[in-house]
């Protein structure tokens, strides 16, 4: 999950972190604080590489970064992009509270209108796209009941890094159920999809 030889990212578990910490003074910690049950469900760019949902980061892991500049992007279908610039200094500990606004525009249609769609998908942390957007983890798509979405055609992309995309395009007709089964196939980092990467939008937030 790593985008440049510099940064030394890592997801560990909570009970691990403080012995981390301590091997490594030089770098510093940043913890990511979900303002709701819809932030966790977001996806999290750092310095332009997708790194995973706020729902993995959440109190149980965090960053541990080079000290310097960095950029934190977050991303949800529906909601507002949320892009902000962080500094981090050695031996230092911080937290980040995310919090996300709906999207100008968006709107909850009836629910005659929509059709239901299930993915089941191995890993389960893969990350789902629908026309491009974030719309959450696999895992969040893998419930019996799945995510509803307005009637249309849509390209559903599910990627993960060190994984082969898996795209497909669907026509959602009302009161339907669509169900997706696939097993991404192991790939290279520098052969990932193109949703996996972005940059982040100029004047972010310090």
């Amino acid at each position: 999950m790593t985008r440049k030889a510099t940064v030394l990212l890592s997801i560990v578990a909570s009970c691990a972190a403080a012995s981390v910490f301590a091997a490594r003074p030089l770098q510093g910690e940043v913890e990511i604080e979900a303002a709701s049950k819809i932030e966790r469900s977001a996806g999290v760019w750092l310095d332009g590489q997708y790194v995973g949902s706020v729902k993995e980061l959440d109190g149980r892991g965090r960053l541990v970064l080079v000290p310097g500049e960095h950029h934190l992007l977050f991303k949800l279908i529906g909601y507002e992009d949320v892009a902000s610039t962080i500094m981090v200094e050695p031996g230092t500990r911080q937290e980040y509270r995310i919090a996300m606004t709906l999207a100008v525009g968006a709107t909850y249609p009836e629910k005659d209108r929509t059709a239901q769609l299930r993915i089941e998908v191995k890993p389960e942390v893969a990350a789902i796209f629908i026309n491009d957007a974030f719309a959450g983890r696999g895992d969040r798509f893998g419930t019996r009941r799945g995510v509803r979405l307005s009637v249309g055609t849509y390209r559903v992309t599910i990627a993960l890094p060190g994984y082969e995309a898996f795209n497909a395009e669907l026509t959602l007709r009302p009161g339907q159920t669509y169900e997706i089964k696939t097993a991404l196939a192991k790939g290279r980092l520098d052969d990932q999809a193109r949703e996996l990467t972005a940059r982040a939008p100029t004047g972010a937030e310090p």
